[in-house]
């Protein structure tokens, strides 16, 4: 794929200067590319670029690649007359705004043996603008998930609690945790049996043929109820499938009541 659209790149370059007469010496505009095109932090890609030589003697240039203002490092080219050259470097990657571009420097062309000096047009490309996020790895060196770096601060959060709660107090809790866990692990276990129930019943009412025998067929009525209470099911089983919705409207929910009974205590 990398090979493909590299081809693809200087196949366009040399087909855009072919109809293009009259573009000058110097880079292709627009062209900044990477090999693998989808990247992230750590890895180590190419950054490439294409040079085009309009003139009718050799071209020699240096062609530095920036990010922001920070050097990435350099080539020495040479360029046949009408002719273009493809340029990369690599670049580990790290995180954060990025801006990609490349720059001629120290031209010349070679007439007759000798080397002059010129000034080309193009000699900056566009910017290449690209963030790269963060990427947090676990203890054996794979890539963390969402869950993981989630997990991770619960484990540091009850880590710090159980310092500072006495054990006669932090089993207890504990024990509470595990417990309203488990119920929330059974219900929705439960509550995904029903859902599985629910979409059997609403088959049986779409391949039904005979809409007289009510012991093959839902009635009317009873279709829409059936949707929506799959509809409600759903819902309800995305919260206790998920830990921290779960857990953040169970705290919500705790903190309406004890406010609601505050209120009631102050009057």
């Amino acid at each position: 794929m990398k090979k493909y659209f590299l081809c693809f790149a200087i196949v366009f370059s040399f087909l855009f200067l072919a109809f293009n007469t009259s573009a000058s010496t110097g880079f292709v505009p627009g062209q900044i590319w990477y090999s693998p095109e989808t990247f992230s932090e750590g890895e180590t890609v190419k950054i490439h670029t294409v040079v085009w030589n309009g003139n009718d003697s050799d071209l020699q240039a240096k062609v530095e690649f920036y990010d922001k203002n920070v050097i990435l490092g350099s080539r020495d080219i040479t360029v046949l007359p009408n002719q273009i050259k493809e340029i990369n470097i690599t670049w580990k990657v790290t995180s954060g705004d990025h801006t990609i571009s490349a720059k001629i420097l120290s031209s010349s062309v070679t007439n007759n043996g000798k080397k002059e000096k010129v000034t080309l047009d193009n000699i900056k490309t566009e910017e290449s603008k690209i963030f790269i996020p963060v990427t947090i790895t676990k203890g054996d060196g794979e890539v963390a998930t969402s869950s993981d770096v989630l997990k991770n601060e619960i484990d540091k959060a009850s880590s710090k609690i159980g310092d500072i709660v006495p054990e006669s107090i932090a089993s207890p809790v504990s024990e509470v945790f595990n417990k309203v866990d488990d119920f929330r692990e059974d219900s929705s276990s439960k509550i995904s049996l029903s859902k599985d129930k629910t979409k059997e019943e609403i088959k049986v009412f779409d391949n039904s043929i005979n809409k007289d025998d009510k012991k093959e067929a839902i009635s009317a009525t009873d279709k829409p109820i059936a949707y929506i209470k799959l509809f409600l099911l759903s819902v309800i089983g995305f919260i206790f499938e998920t830990k921290i919705l779960f857990y953040g409207l169970l705290v919500f929910i705790i903190f309406l009541i004890l406010r609601a009974i505050y209120r009631k205590i102050k009057r």
